[in-house]
């Protein structure tokens, strides 16, 4: 793995006397409306506060946006959701897919863009992986097939159990190796959709049995992601906190960086 995914922590968890006041963190608002949709696009809905809440127990300040101006904020958060169009990465329109909203593609993947163009740290969750990796022109799986590995707990992705239960390998120099300090860890997902080919200078950072693609780091840009719900109920404390603490890492650097 390339030197540029080295260990994020450098004592940043600690803010700078200077800094007084907490980081700003835009995350955009889910457009669409739960009342008698998709299952699923309720349970993203639910969810968009548990990640929330993640990311204030780093000490972040978040902010939900419905625009695609960064203006004053340190970080960016890309939360899970519905599926985004395959005409956006000239996948198979005629693909199983949910919850296709043109106007949640036009603000995720213009957020994604203007925070990687002004290098402004990003965690992506599930659907933000997926943007991530398509505003960089990679591309999708628009349905997973079945495998060994089972990513989405029903038919609807919804139910009685909202989460699959699968471990996922780690690579060794990933800033996430780092955090969650083990070759090995269990996630929950619920997701249909994964990486096909990967976006321009993405690095897959973790994988799961059959092969699909579970966290991405980028190899110069201070961007993370992960395919699973850290959020999830069950998750343990530290792995739950892991992708947001390197986050975090990221966003005080780059702080102390822009002084």
């Amino acid at each position: 793995m390339s030197g540029e995914l080295a260990p994020a922590r450098h004592g940043l968890s600690v803010l700078d006397n200077r800094e007084v006041s907490a980081p700003r963190i835009a995350m955009p608002a889910r457009l669409s409306d739960a009342e008698g949709a998709d299952a699923r696009v309720g349970l993203a809905n639910a969810i968009f506060d548990d990640v929330a809440a993640l990311v204030r127990a780093e000490e972040l300040d978040v902010v939900v946006v419905r625009s695609v101006d960064l203006a004053g904020f340190d970080g960016v958060v890309l939360p899970g959701g519905g599926d985004l169009d395959p005409a956006r990465y000239g996948g198979d329109t005629a693909a199983s897919v949910y919850d296709v909203n043109a106007e949640q593609d036009d603000l995720d993947l213009g957020i994604a863009r203007a925070a990687a163009e002004a290098g402004i740290p990003i965690l992506g969750v599930c659907r933000g992986l997926q943007v991530l990796n398509v505003a960089f022109g990679g591309t999708l799986v628009e349905d997973l097939p079945e495998s060994a590995v089972r990513h989405s707990p029903g038919d609807d992705g919804c139910g009685d159990l909202e989460w699959a239960w699968h471990p996922v390998a780690v690579a060794a120099g990933s800033r996430l190796r780092a955090e969650v300090d083990a070759d090995t860890v269990p996630v929950a997902s619920g997701h249909h959709q994964a990486v096909r080919a990967l976006g321009a200078g993405l690095v897959a950072t973790a994988v799961a049995e059959d092969g699909v693609v579970e966290a991405v780091e980028h190899e110069s840009l201070p961007i993370i992601a992960v395919q699973w719900h850290p959020e999830a109920e069950g998750t343990p404390a530290h792995l739950a906190a892991a992708p947001f603490a390197v986050f975090a890492d990221l966003v005080h650097a780059g702080r102390l960086a822009a002084r």
